[in-house]
């Protein structure tokens, strides 16, 4: 008995048994995994929706007024930097005057809310150690590559070429590129966890600013056809050449006709609308935009 509780014993004492694995390296539990490419849109319908979004910023009022609303909120008055250390407050100073950053700060905003994403280039200057910055368009980065065991260590950024140019690729920060070659860094809104690439503050509301557009063009037309009518004449057949030679040009407005009873009527058609019975639409469509909007009241 005292043998077989022994080796009872040394047994579970082996299925205890734990091995150290380091931490960091494939299948340790902890290191996180790459985005899922299933939570990102494929480059198609993010560049149709980049393309969509800014269409939409410079055509339609309400669209505009959307990220306009969104930039007052987040700059406000302005942004500016400071430090308690002298050389840095001057360096922040001489960084902010030579990009213009005042200018420039209004510019980032709308462009984030409008594209859901910032993609700004540092070109650092080799002697003064100056950094320039440029942004590149969202729509012109077709892929962003990242670590393939954590998808928030971007390494590299995939610009579109041009006709008859190679591909191009950006360093990210996580690359530890040189300090002379240029930088990219990435900023993303509305990113769902776990994608890489971010969205639109308008995407969601897109088809409904089309909705609403077309619906207002529409009634655009329907009241203007409500100043324009028709005649319709009520004639016997015998005076029908004579009245049609008369009235090949339409009588202009305020125009008398005087005719016989017995010889022709006069009747105007204007079309009928009733501009009540789409009010509630029209309220229920704004609300809707209202409702997909950046903190908004319409």
């Amino acid at each position: 008995m005292a043998i077989t509780m022994a080796w009872t014993r040394r047994w579970l004492a082996r299925l205890a048994a734990v091995t150290a694995t380091p931490v960091g390296r494939e299948q340790d539990g902890l290191a996180p995994r790459g985005g899922d490419a299933h939570l990102d849109k494929s480059w198609g319908e993010l560049f149709q929706e980049l393309r969509d979004a800014r269409e939409a910023w410079q055509r339609h009022p309400l669209a505009r007024r959307l990220v306009g609303l969104t930039t007052a909120y987040v700059v406000g008055n302005g942004i500016s930097l400071t430090s308690d250390d002298p050389a840095l407050r001057a360096f922040i100073a001489a960084f902010w005057e030579q990009n213009r950053m005042v200018q420039r700060v209004d510019e980032w905003c709308d462009e984030l809310a409008r594209s859901g994403e910032l993609f700004p280039v540092l070109f650092t200057h080799p002697v003064s150690g100056m950094s320039s910055v440029r942004v590149v368009p969202a729509a012109r980065i077709e892929r962003v590559e990242c670590d393939p065991e954590d998808y928030e260590q971007e390494l590299r950024y995939w610009e579109t070429p041009r006709l008859g140019e190679p591909p191009r690729a950006w360093a990210g920060p996580a690359g530890a590129p040189p300090p002379t070659t240029p930088l990219m860094l990435h900023y993303a809104v509305n990113r769902p966890l776990g994608a890489l690439r971010g969205e639109s503050d308008l995407a969601p509301i897109l088809p409904w600013l089309r909705r609403y557009a077309r619906w207002l063009e529409d009634r655009v037309r329907l009241n203007a056809a409500m100043r324009a009518f028709l005649w319709i004449v009520h004639a016997p057949p015998r005076l029908r050449p004579v009245l049609e030679e008369r009235y090949r040009t339409p009588p202009e407005a305020g125009s008398v006709i005087i005719a016989d009873q017995d010889t022709e009527t006069w009747q105007a058609v204007t079309p009928n609308l009733h501009a009540a019975d789409a009010e509630k639409d029209g309220r229920a469509i704004r609300w809707m935009i209202v409702a997909g909007g950046p903190g908004t009241a319409l």
